[in-house]
């Protein structure tokens, strides 16, 4: 009877230090699943931040590049502005001398006519004032045939190109809010992918975290089933998993 009890406490304290092992390994790989998520979620955290300032980075640099294009072409238009108007003054400048210089010329040929005239009495009136008016009628034609329609042809070509300007100063400043629209659009697609990704991350790891936890959780109960099963033949008078301690 001795034997049987001493086997007895011996058996229960084997089933008491293993029970004791389990809990001990079991938190320890609790404890290493912890940090193993851990630093997978700080990764993860990491990665994503990273490509969220990657892709602001991004946008910010073509909404950067969009701008001096902008400013490029505004600076340009200035430019073509100013030349043009330079140009228009030029040739208004211009116009005023000749035109100037073709009324001193039919004042001058009128003086001479009206000269030659008093010099010859003999000629009638009505031929000075005929050649007066030729004379006059070739300068007016020269002025409305060549040069008026040369100076609104300048003026023309001027306008168009002004105009072709300020159009392609309009479609930088569309195809710059484009880009940005565009850059803005791809940094939140990034973001929230990099955001959907985490968080089947976190859910997978929580799924298999639980399917771990029950797993774990049934077995020492199925080993500690096995364990009493097998040494109930071997206890003598009581099922107290401490019987016999007292008579050591």
């Amino acid at each position: 009877m001795s034997e049987e009890k001493e086997s007895s406490v011996l058996f229960n304290l084997r089933e008491l230090m293993s029970l004791e092992e389990d809990r001990v390994r079991q938190e320890e790989e609790e404890r290493l699943r912890s940090e193993a998520a851990e630093r997978e979620r700080l990764a993860a955290e990491a990665k994503r931040r990273a490509e969220e300032e990657a892709a602001r980075q991004r946008a910010q640099e073509e909404a950067r590049l969009a701008e001096e294009r902008r400013l490029h072409e505004e600076q340009e238009r200035l430019v073509r502005e100013r030349e043009e108007a330079e140009l228009r003054l030029r040739l208004e400048q211009e116009a005023r001398e000749k035109a100037e210089a073709h009324r001193r010329m039919l004042d001058h040929e009128r003086e001479i006519a009206a000269i030659a005239a008093q010099q010859r009495k003999g000629i009638h009136p009505g031929v000075l004032v005929a050649a007066a008016v030729l004379i006059l009628g070739a300068g007016a034609g020269w002025y409305m045939g060549v040069y008026k329609p040369a100076v609104e042809s300048r003026e023309a070509a001027a306008l168009a190109a002004k105009m072709e300007a300020e159009r392609a100063a309009r479609e930088a400043e569309e195809a710059r809010k484009a880009a940005e629209l565009e850059a803005q659009k791809r940094a939140e697609a990034e973001a929230e992918k990099a955001r959907l990704a985490e968080q089947a991350r976190r859910e997978a790891q929580a799924a298999a975290a639980a399917r771990r936890a029950a797993a774990e959780s049934s077995t020492p109960s199925s080993r500690r089933s096995r364990s009493s099963a097998s040494s109930r033949p071997r206890k003598a008078d009581t099922d107290d998993p401490l019987a016999g301690l007292d008579s050591l």
